[in-house]
């Protein structure tokens, strides 16, 4: 019996993987796929399409008409950082910097400004009762929490020309890059699924700081057990937890 065979428990188990691999993007209900819409807790790879890179409009962020940055009232700033945050996290703090001073029509970013911004993200981080959810502030990237456990799967060639660069990419998107690559090629060689995994997201050649850039991504990946190396042969981890066998 084949092992599509129709009716056959195999075909069952292929059709779940499918719509693992392939979901609905406009689908509501959890029903076919527990646990899709449920807050993660742990890295989570995102399976929707690849969708374009949405960044803020600089002018919308509600900065300008303040003779200097330092005179902008906390809860406007507030304001304005949850806004490049929601839209384009885990952002950089490089890239939130510009989109505010952009905001406020300062040119510079100096030693003064920086240490405003921090102050906000350190006080916004903080699980104050009624404040919502907090910003999640590491490794130089600010997001939600949620954000960071399971970034969105986004096509950098949408990103500002000055935002396209890999190192404004977090760790946890990189991880998703090289977990599609591996996804839709069933299998592959680490240096394969690292130019897939970039080139997906829209940078084009493997260079070799890029390299080095995705070699810590590549081991937390390995560390979630969600993709094996077997032999210098990467895999994904079957839906019923068996591991692929690669060729």
């Amino acid at each position: 019996m084949s092992r599509h065979t129709q009716g056959s428990f195999a075909a069952a188990v292929a059709l779940h993987e499918r719509l693992l691999r392939q979901p609905d993007p406009h689908a509501v209900s959890a029903a076919l796929q527990p646990d899709r819409l449920a807050t993660p807790t742990q890295w989570t790879p995102d399976l929707l399409p690849l969708r374009p890179y949405e960044s803020v409009d600089p002018a919308s962020l509600g900065l300008a008409g303040h003779d200097d940055f330092h005179v902008i009232p906390d809860a406007v700033l507030d304001a304005a950082i949850a806004r490049v945050v929601d839209a384009e996290g885990p952002v950089h703090f490089d890239v939130l910097a510009d989109r505010l001073l952009e905001g406020a029509g300062v040119g510079r970013l100096g030693s003064r400004i920086r240490a405003r911004i921090e102050a906000r993200l350190e006080a916004m981080m903080a699980d104050i009762p009624g404040t919502g959810v907090p910003i999640d502030w590491h490794q130089g990237f600010v997001a939600r929490p949620t954000q960071h456990l399971k970034p969105a799967y986004r096509d950098w060639r949408e990103a500002p020309d000055k935002t396209r660069q890999l190192e404004y990419v977090s760790d946890e998107e990189l991880m998703l890059a090289l977990f599609r690559a591996v996804l839709d090629a069933d299998c592959g060689e680490r240096e394969a699924a690292m130019n897939e995994g970039i080139h997906a997201i829209g940078f084009i050649r493997l260079t070799n700081n890029a390299r080095t850039r995705l070699e810590t991504p590549l081991e937390a990946l390995l560390g979630t057990g969600l993709l094996v190396d077997r032999g210098g042969k990467l895999g994904v981890t079957s839906v019923l937890g068996a591991h692929r066998q690669c060729s």
